[in-house]
């Protein structure tokens, strides 16, 4: 089990700080600059501990937040969504084997997890609260402490290694009583961990993550590409 002592008091100018180690974080990804003619394609192998079973995940993203998700255990299909962005919310049930349209604002919520741009894409407007609570260091390295407070949901530590400002593990605690309430029997993982970038473009893409959970590792990894851009593939099962 990994651990680490988060809980360090706060500093002063702690929100300025953290802003300024998660933007120079999303600066090195540099998704702004993903080409817009191009449709981006992600195909990653899930191992979960303990499990025979082969899942692999395809994710398909193009601008004006047009998102594809299916991760298939064999030949089965077993979670899909995909949006347009604007008039296509889909989500696939497979007990049913069929898409159905589903609310925006429950799509988001799902697919989020599923997003290549994690969780920190976008914090400002998503109403994310960051505090920084300084430095620990694990395996000799220094890494710098961002704890995000975002609505409905576990707060999540965030630690970038300091020298090259990109992002090394995260935690999940549950410090809220209404997160608790919203998310009944979901727990919070214990840690994620992101080894590997990779430069795609101008961009840095997650090539190599795992992450546990009630002491189970799944580990992920991830070859991107880029195909000519099809919008069909966003408005269609």
């Amino acid at each position: 089990m990994m651990t680490l002592a988060l809980l360090l008091p706060l500093c002063a100018g702690a929100q300025d700080t953290a802003a300024t180690i998660v933007d120079r974080y999303l600066r090195m990804l540099n998704y702004e600059a993903l080409p817009t003619d191009s449709l981006l394609v992600m195909e990653t192998s899930v191992r979960y501990h303990g499990s025979d079973a082969t899942f692999r995940m395809r994710r398909l993203y193009s601008h004006d937040n047009m998102m594809r998700v299916e991760v298939w255990k064999g030949d089965s299909l077993t979670t899909g969504y995909c949006t347009n962005g604007s008039t296509r919310f889909r989500k696939y049930y497979p007990t049913h084997k069929w898409w159905v349209d589903v609310p925006t604002g429950s799509l988001a919520e799902d697919i989020q997890p599923y997003d290549f741009r994690g969780p920190l894409y976008n914090w400002r407007a998503r109403g994310i609260t960051l505090t920084y609570n300084g430095t620990t260091t694990l395996k000799g390295q220094t890494l710098q402490v961002v704890r995000a407070k975002q609505p409905n949901h576990f707060t999540r530590y965030y630690m970038f290694d300091a020298e090259s400002g990109l992002l090394t593990l995260m935690l999940e605690k549950n410090e809220d009583d209404v997160a608790q309430k919203q998310w009944l029997n979901v727990k919070p993982i214990d840690f994620k961990t992101y080894h590997e970038f990779t430069p795609l473009g101008p961009c840095l893409l997650p090539s190599q993550e795992s992450f546990m959970s009630d002491s189970l590792l799944t580990i992920m990894e991830t070859k991107s590409h880029f195909e000519p851009r099809n919008d069909l593939l966003f408005n269609q099962d």
